[in-house]
């Protein structure tokens, strides 16, 4: 577990430093320089890419991480693994590409009412898509060789700073709103040659197609995984996205910008998950490839608890500045109607951190099947659901729905691991983390407000960290948190007592 807290911390770091570039695009930006209408119609476009990768992927960047430690065990052949990826990257595009020429006016006639100015940029969304699948590809192989801290420098902080620049160059007239659009994708694009880069100079981008027998043994079976985790990673991403689309169908672009703002500010709740999850997984990868159902459940429970510890400080600190953080933002009028979707989407977000990497379990055991149909049946669901819910309650019946979905996902999860592996992500440290949350919003309620907004976040944020601190590190619900703690104490030059 040393190596994913330390991978985590870094990686962690990184996300948040992307995290405060992100806020500083989606909460001052973007509403300062695009209207609502414009930022609606950029994160469409962006969201609507995310969306369609899983479906031009077809699954193989799962097959990385489940079939990268059998194809390693070979040097003379293991560069060559990515090789044969990328290929069937091209091939998957291609299929992907035809079919949706085929269905492109359908597809896009669900956007003439409300969001007609999507259909424009129809053709950039598939270079996009092109651009996301194989970073996402290349992502993989990355994390399946414990090499996460400069693919997420990239795609947490640097992708984020093309798009500030690209902004400031749209408001000071460089840049036309198209032009700002096309120059979006371009920054994804130096992205991905930059990690092309990064691995071709480490020595891991071997390009090659010689494989032993044995490999090519393997390949069927990697093929048929791959296909079959493509069902399960397209709805996963259908549940996480498609709620950004059908808002954007039915509500049109403006009330997506609202919701897209909103929803952002929530996801702040789970990069840590993000984080423990990219180092594990790898990690699980090879304790399945051993046998070794300890050793996961040693990984299940500890990366569930440090992940409930930061979600649930998060939750705490958004909840309580999240009238604050709306008065900061320009337009507030505006925006501020997002604010039921943070704390919905939030709340879902913390339940799926406390669930740990439920998801990364099944994908990687025998069982991976099942983890298939529940998503297929859940972005079904969902789907289902947006369409009752949107019409009704707006922006806030899709967090609902977000919402619904995440909780019912993880609890099922939870009951077949238990029923098939006998392991789960629970522990005496959960009920405590549980117990400090309540206090810490308890205190939350007591506080004085402060008229300044700036006083009143640095003030209530610091009272709510130190007490939810110090009693986490009291309780020792984190062992290695703890330790964590310690040494970095030690390098201080202080001696730490009572944890």
């Amino acid at each position: 577990m040393g190596l994913v807290i330390r991978q985590s911390i870094i990686t962690t770091i990184i996300s948040y430093c992307g995290v405060a570039i992100g806020y500083i695009n989606l909460l001052y930006l973007y509403p300062k320089f695009l209207s609502p209408e414009e930022v609606g119609l950029f994160r469409t476009i962006q969201d609507a890419a995310i969306l369609l990768s899983p479906f031009a992927q077809f699954g193989l960047a799962s097959g990385i991480f489940r079939y990268y430690p059998q194809f390693a065990k070979d040097q003379k052949t293991s560069g060559s693994f990515i090789s044969l990826m990328l290929l069937l990257s091209v091939v998957g595009f291609a299929i992907f590409f035809v079919v949706f020429q085929y269905l492109e006016s359908s597809i896009l006639s669900y956007f003439n009412d409300n969001a007609k100015e999507i259909i424009h940029y129809a053709s950039l969304v598939l270079w996009l898509t092109l651009i996301l699948l194989i970073t996402s590809l290349l992502e993989a192989y990355s994390r399946s060789l414990l090499k996460t801290i400069f693919p997420n420098l990239l795609r947490e902080v640097v992708s984020r700073l093309f798009l500030s620049l690209f902004v400031l160059f749209y408001f000071l007239g460089y840049l036309d709103f198209q032009e700002f659009i096309i120059s979006t994708t371009l920054g994804y694009l130096v992205c991905l040659m930059a990690l092309i880069v990064y691995l071709a100079r480490s020595g891991d981008l071997k390009l090659g197609l010689k494989f032993s027998a044995a490999h090519k043994i393997k390949l069927p079976e990697l093929l048929k995984y791959s296909l079959l985790s493509f069902a399960g990673t397209a709805g996963l991403i259908i549940i996480g996205k498609v709620d950004s689309i059908m808002v954007s169908g039915l509500l049109g672009l403006a009330a997506n910008a609202v919701y897209t703002t909103a929803f952002y500010m929530a996801t702040v709740i789970e990069i840590p998950k993000r984080a423990l999850s990219q180092v594990a997984m790898p990690l699980i990868a090879r304790a399945f490839e051993k046998k070794d159902l300890k050793d996961i459940q040693t990984l299940y429970q500890k990366t569930a608890i440090n992940q409930f510890i930061i979600g649930a400080l998060i939750l705490i600190g958004v909840w309580a500045n999240l009238d604050n953080i709306f008065q900061l933002i320009p337009k507030s009028e505006i925006y501020e109607a997002g604010k039921y979707v943070v704390m919905i989407v939030g709340f879902g977000k913390l339940v799926d951190m406390i669930f740990g990497p439920s998801s990364e379990i099944i994908v990687l055991s025998k069982y991976y099947s099942f983890n298939i149909l529940l998503i297929i049946l859940l972005a079904g669901s969902i789907v289902f659901a947006n369409n009752l819910l949107i019409p009704v309650y707006g922006i806030n019946g899709a967090a609902i729905g977000a919402a619904l979905a995440l909780i019912f996902f993880n609890f099922t999860k939870f009951l077949f691991i238990w029923a098939t592996l006998k392991l789960q992500p629970f522990s005496f440290g959960t009920i405590k983390i549980f117990l400090i949350t309540v206090v810490a919003v308890a205190i939350n309620l007591v506080l004085p407000k402060v008229n300044y907004v700036f006083i009143d976040i640095i003030y209530r944020s610091s009272i709510l960290t130190i007490v939810f601190g110090i009693l986490v590190l009291l309780s020792n619900a984190s062992p290695d948190g703890n330790n964590v703690v310690k040494k970095i104490l030690s390098m201080l030059g202080i001696k730490s007592k009572g944890f």
